[in-house]
C-alpha cells in the first residue's frame, strides 16, 4: 500500500457480500459534519483480464459494487434495510426488494466512478439511498436505483472499500480519488491523487433520451385522461395559465423574480416545497430548466402551472428526500415582480 495507508484503517478483514468472500478496508469518514455522499474511482485496467470478482464501496446501510465475469459486467446496488424502491435506471433488474442489478459491457471502460448519495427527512423519519455509476469517455452517469429506509435518518457515518479476496492487486491501485460529501455540499478528501472535486452534472444521464420518451408517454396519458390541465407545450414543458394579468412587464431569463409557488409530484398530493405568507426571490437563471422555460416571457401578475418532465427538473439527482430521481414535477407559480439581476 502507498498513499492510502495514510487514510484508511490498516486492518484488513474478510466479509461476505453478494455471494463472494471479500476483503474490506475501512475509510475515515469526516464526522465533524453530516456526510451525505461517497464517491470513488475504480480502476479495472489494473485487474488481470482472466480474473472474476467484485470490487466496490460500502456504507453502514448500502453496498455499491462492480461484479465481473470474463467479459460481462454487472453493477449491484443493495440497501439491506430498504423498505421501498423509489426509482430505478432503465433496464435494471430487481433481484429482491432491496437489491437492483444492471448488466452491461464490461470492456467499455477501464475506469469508472461509483457514487452513493443520500437525502434524509428528520421530521418524517426516513432516508433515501441512491447508487450511480459514471462513464468517463462519454461524461454520463447511470442511476442504478434509489431506495427508501423508513425509521432511519442515518447517513454516511462509516464507509469502506472492498474487493474479492482472490485479487492480488493493491487496493490503492483499484480505488483512487475517494471523496465524501458534507450536507453543506462541500467535498472532503478521503484519498485522492488529483485536485478536481467530483461533479454530478444535472443533465448527464445516460438514459436521458429514453427517459424523456417515457415521461412524454406518461404526461400524454394524463392529458388524454383529463388528469392534468397543463396541456400547452413549450420547449418540452407542459403548462397552463391559471390567472391572467394586464401587465406589460415580462420576465426575462436574466431577471431576478419574486414569486409565490407550490411544488408537488405529478399524480400525487405530495407537496415538497411551497411559500407561505411571504414570496421568495430567485435569480431565474440559477433555477431548473423547467422554471426558466416556463417563466421566461410570462407577465408579472400571472399565475402559471408548470408540468415539468424529469429532464427539465432534477433528472437523476437525489435532490431531496421528497423528490426521487426521475420525478415529473408540478409547480404552481404566481409572479409578484421581476427586475434585472445585478451584475
Amino acid at each position: 500500500m502507498k498513499n492510502i495507508l495514510l487514510f484508511v484503517v490498516s486492518t484488513l478483514f474478510s466479509l461476505y457480500v453478494s455471494g463472494q468472500d471479500l476483503e474490506q478496508i475501512s475509510l475515515p469518514v469526516n464526522t465533524t459534519t453530516k456526510q451525505i455522499g461517497l464517491i470513488s474511482n475504480i480502476n479495472l485496467g489494473n485487474i488481470v483480464a482472466s480474473n472474476n470478482g467484485q470490487i466496490g464501496i460500502k456504507t453502514t446501510q448500502s453496498f455499491l459494487s462492480y461484479k465481473f465475469k470474463k467479459r460481462t459486467g454487472k453493477i449491484i446496488f443493495e440497501v439491506p434495510a430498504a423498505t421501498e424502491i423509489l426509482a430505478t435506471g432503465l433496464n435494471t433488474k430487481a433481484r429482491t426488494k432491496n437489491r437492483i442489478e444492471w448488466n452491461f459491457d464490461a470492456q467499455q471502460e477501464n475506469q469508472y466512478k461509483l457514487y452513493i448519495a443520500t437525502a434524509s427527512d428528520s421530521a418524517k423519519n426516513f432516508i433515501v439511498y441512491s447508487g450511480y455509476i459514471y462513464f468517463p469517455s462519454i461524461n454520463k452517469w447511470k442511476l442504478i436505483a434509489s431506495f427508501k429506509i423508513n425509521g432511519s435518518t442515518e447517513s454516511i457515518s462509516a464507509a469502506s472499500l472492498f474487493k474479492s479476496a482472490s485479487f492480488s492487486t493493491n487496493v490503492d491501485e483499484l480505488f483512487t480519488d475517494i471523496w465524501s460529501q458534507g450536507d453543506n455540499g462541500s467535498w472532503n478528501k478521503v484519498q485522492n491523487t488529483g485536485l478536481q472535486k467530483p461533479v454530478l452534472p444535472p443533465f448527464s444521464d445516460i438514459d436521458s433520451l429514453k427517459r424523456a420518451e417515457s415521461d412524454i408517454t406518461i404526461i400524454d396519458h394524463a392529458i388524454k385522461n383529463n388528469e392534468t390541465d397543463a396541456i400547452n407545450l413549450k420547449k418540452g414543458l407542459y403548462y397552463t395559465l391559471m390567472k391572467t394579468s394586464v401587465s406589460n412587464e415580462l420576465v426575462k431569463i436574466t431577471d431576478t423574480v419574486t414569486i409565490f409557488y407550490k411544488g408537488y409530484l405529478m399524480g400525487t398530493d405530495i407537496v415538497f416545497d411551497q411559500t407561505s405568507n411571504e414570496p421568495r426571490t430567485f435569480p431565474l437563471g440559477r433555477l431548473i430548466k423547467g422554471w426558466q422555460v416556463g417563466l421566461e416571457g410570462a407577465k408579472v401578475g400571472e399565475k402559471v402551472k408548470l408540468l415539468i418532465p424529469s429532464g427539465l427538473a432534477y433528472s437523476i439527482r437525489t435532490r431531496s428526500p421528497m423528490i426521487p430521481p426521475n420525478s415529473i414535477l408540478v409547480f404552481e407559480i404566481e409572479i409578484v415582480s421581476t427586475k434585472p439581476s445585478s451584475k
